[in-house]
């Protein structure tokens, strides 16, 4: 239950506008109360390093980047926070690792669960697709006319679940590289049928792609099972019904000239970045939060958002700090990741997330909104790194030979 409300599937949020208002912020609190009863009544959580890496994220960088918003623009202590409540998204490490603890799942288990809660969350964001779940209609939501503009190339785009999905799909992949079965690709397909109409991310289409001939790189025979089985599949609902696919062409057409032949609002919202950072000597200037004074559009413009532009949103928040921002983030998962040896096909998957994103590091926000992916997937490597660094240790011990004066007795009278 705790991965599946971590998912944020049920959360409401402007770029999905589907889901219960303020759920969110009742789950980072129970997240941190939970936290800070761990931290009062178990040990454990002092015997990590990793508990270190996960303080940074979760709590040193929102807070000083609410201290840099409070001596650039004045912003109470307390609207920096709540703007940058998503850092503590990261501190589901503490609960979900107790949890790991007193349940004891093998790996295959664990990736049973998560694919169990892909696939929901696929099915729940189908359902407000679909007009099932109507979207909600009691908060409002500030639109500007790129927005609009948007919502009119990409119309019911509801981003459900969008990491774990893509977490998942890796999982399916790495399944089906040693075996190809008619049921795993099913699901895959249901998976990339619901990027394609629900998730509407050009980005992550690629990176889905990439991450197929990266997983079946040296299975090529799998490939081209998989290739054919799903062409199959493919061809005969294209036979079935083919107005629909001739609709998504239109659709294909018109998302990739959106891409390559108009204006990006981003390259104006990383030049409004570059000359203000400069402007203030190279010092971060931390986050407003649209509850305070209207937060960034009454000094730049209406769609000025740093959750669309990357590292550029880290760097204007912590100036001349972010490369060792950026270097603690990324080395230190690393770190974590290099700690668990043998990994399944979660950890695999979530490995390989990670990468895809580090390689594009320049666009994606990671950093800043993916702790609790990031979080959860921390507890994971650090439990299972745990469990068989204690496997080695007790194989050693049995493995290990007594020569005390009984047993060599017993040698010799053999």
């Amino acid at each position: 239950m705790l991965v599946l409300l971590n998912s944020t599937c049920f959360f409401l949020t402007d770029d999905k506008r589907a889901g219960v208002p303020y759920l969110q912020e009742i789950f980072l609190l129970f997240v941190v109360g939970a936290t800070a009863c761990l931290f009062v009544a178990w040990r454990w959580v002092y015997q990590s390093k990793t508990s270190l890496w996960i303080i940074f994220m979760g709590t040193v960088l929102p807070l000083v980047s609410a201290v840099l918003a409070y001596l650039n623009f004045e912003q109470p202590i307390v609207y920096g926070l709540f703007e940058e409540r998503r850092f503590l998204q990261y501190l589901i490490f503490f609960p979900v690792l107790f949890l790991l603890i007193q349940a004891q799942p093998t790996q295959a288990e664990l990736e049973k669960y998560f694919l169990y809660i892909a696939i929901f969350c696929a099915t729940f964001g189908f359902t407000y697709y679909l007009g099932i779940i109507p979207q909600n209609q009691a908060a409002a939501f500030t639109v500007d006319n790129w927005l609009q503009y948007e919502d009119a190339l990409r119309p019911n785009r509801f981003r459900i679940a969008s990491p774990y999905i893509s977490v998942a799909v890796f999982m399916v992949m790495y399944s089906m590289r040693d075996r190809v079965t008619l049921g795993k690709l099913c699901i895959l397909l249901y998976f990339v049928a619901y990027l394609w109409l629900v998730l509407q991310t050009r980005q992550t289409m690629l990176v889905w792609a990439l991450a197929g001939l990266w997983i079946f790189r040296k299975r090529v025979d799998s490939l081209l099972k998989m290739s054919i089985l799903g062409l199959a599949i493919l061809v005969v609902s294209y036979l079935l019904m083919p107005e629909f696919y001739q609709q998504q062409y239109d659709r294909l057409h018109a998302l990739i000239f959106e891409a390559t032949g108009q204006t990006s609002v981003r390259d104006v919202t990383v030049s409004i970045i570059l000359d203000a950072i400069r402007d203030n000597h190279y010092f971060g200037m931390g986050a407003l939060s649209l509850q305070w004074q209207g937060g960034f559009s009454a000094i730049y413009n209406s769609h000025f958002y740093l959750s669309d532009v990357g590292l550029f949103g880290v760097y204007y928040r912590y100036g001349f700090l972010t490369p060792v921002v950026v270097l603690l983030f990324y080395g230190g998962f690393i770190w974590i990741m290099r700690k668990c040896p043998d990994k399944g096909n979660l950890l695999a998957a979530l490995q390989l997330a990670f990468v895809s994103g580090m390689l594009n590091f320049t666009l994606s926000n990671a950093l800043t909104f993916s702790g609790d992916v990031y979080g959860m997937a921390a507890a994971f490597f650090l439990y299972y790194a745990k469990v068989q660094a204690s496997e080695k240790t007790l194989n050693a011990n049995i493995e290990r030979v007594n020569y005390g004066q009984f047993q060599y007795r017993n040698y010799k009278l053999e």
